[in-house]
């Protein structure tokens, strides 16, 4: 095939394609034919002004030796100015984490005084003390026991305040996350508006100038164009973990497999419930040993029964990828052989979490806050 425009004088050929451009049309130069022109020579200052008015009518730009969206611009600032909400949301898990280090210490104390009244009732058991000492030790031990009534009283009261920080947490935490999401949803759209508009003949005639003038890429997607904002959002996308975990329904109740350590047991859902709560079968099962100082309590049973336990603490605990360490818990009487197992808020407090019942699931939601 012949093409009578690569034949004509260089004035008249840069003519017809300053026409072809403020025409937006091919009527006479084929695909084919431009590229053998753009290879071999550059356009005038006027096809290239005509091929940079149909960019910026396509939202783009030529920027030295590369292609950008205008519309980028709006989505950048959006970006940016998540640091500010992410160094907000940081100083609010840190609040959030200060107290909850603070009634870690005070239950570190309180078994630390446990362990004293112990020793110093087995002093006085021994009955080989004279009576000024005796006197001492029960000075010691009526101190220790007020200082735990104290402690007791502080621990109620940081708990309280641990719940009202945690619920500012979640609330900010989604509220990140929805921007976040918001942020790519715009993005998104912008790259679905850019793939219909780099499809059009002008456009592709007016990158193909570019390229012949100015070195640019000849042919673009807009993943090409939008590679630098997509890397950007990725990277902030990453610190947003979020996860739909299914529950199995028996009897009404809400299961979830749980990992403690590293052995897996099935658990019930139950945001009633203030501990991870085990009976002493599913104790044994997973590895954990009561030690002989751990606290004794009383757990309320879904019957109204009052059962013993011991209080202990999980150094691990994971559902999906979910994983807080340190989870207090309570280990049930071995009597209690008709009890299950809890996943309480000891747990379930550590994040964001909605128990969806139409769905059968459980969602949870976190933001890395950890520079």
């Amino acid at each position: 095939m012949k093409f009578p425009f690569l034949n004509r004088s260089h004035k008249v050929r840069l003519a017809v394609a300053s026409l072809v451009l403020g025409a937006l049309s091919l009527p006479v130069l084929s695909p084919a034919a431009v590229s053998q022109e753009t290879a071999t020579e550059k356009f005038s200052p006027a096809v290239v002004e005509k091929a940079d008015k149909i960019l910026e009518d396509a939202k783009l730009r030529r920027v030295g030796k590369v292609i950008q969206s205008t519309d980028t611009a709006e989505i950048g600032r959006a970006i940016s100015g998540l640091s500010k909400t992410r160094r907000e949301l940081k100083r609010i898990y840190d609040d959030w984490k200060a107290v909850d280090q603070q009634i870690h210490a005070m239950e570190q104390e309180l078994k630390r005084l446990n362990v004293q009244y112990g020793e110093l009732n087995l002093q006085l058991a021994r009955g080989n003390v004279t009576s000024r000492a005796r006197d001492q030790v029960v000075g010691m031990i009526n101190a220790g026991i007020a200082r735990s009534k104290i402690l007791e009283s502080e621990k109620s009261a940081q708990k309280v305040l641990l719940a009202s920080k945690r619920a500012t947490l979640n609330s900010a935490e989604a509220e990140y996350a929805e921007t976040v999401l918001a942020i790519r949803s715009d993005y998104k759209k912008l790259k679905e508006e850019l793939d219909k508009q780099l499809i059009t003949s002008p456009v592709q005639i007016a990158l193909r100038v570019m390229h012949a003038n100015f070195d640019t890429p000849e042919a673009m997607t807009a993943d090409d164009i939008l590679s630098v904002v997509d890397k950007r959002l990725q990277k902030i996308e990453q610190e947003v973990f979020s996860e739909t975990i299914a529950l199995e329904v028996v009897n009404q109740s809400l299961y979830v497999n749980v990992v403690v350590g590293r052995v897996s047991t099935r658990m019930v859902v139950d945001s009633g419930a203030s501990l991870i709560s085990l009976p002493s079968k599913t104790a044994t099962e997973l590895g954990i040993v009561v030690p002989p100082d751990a606290p004794q309590m009383r757990m309320i049973m879904a019957d109204g029964r009052e059962i013993p336990a011991r209080g202990v603490t999980l150094a691990r605990v994971r559902v999906g990828e979910f994983e807080a360490e340190n989870i207090n818990a309570a280990v049930l009487d071995a009597a209690a052989t008709d009890a299950e197992p809890l996943l309480g808020m000891s747990y379930l407090g550590n994040f964001k979490f909605e128990i969806d019942m139409a769905e059968k699931s459980l969602k949870m939601l976190r933001v890395k806050t950890d520079d």
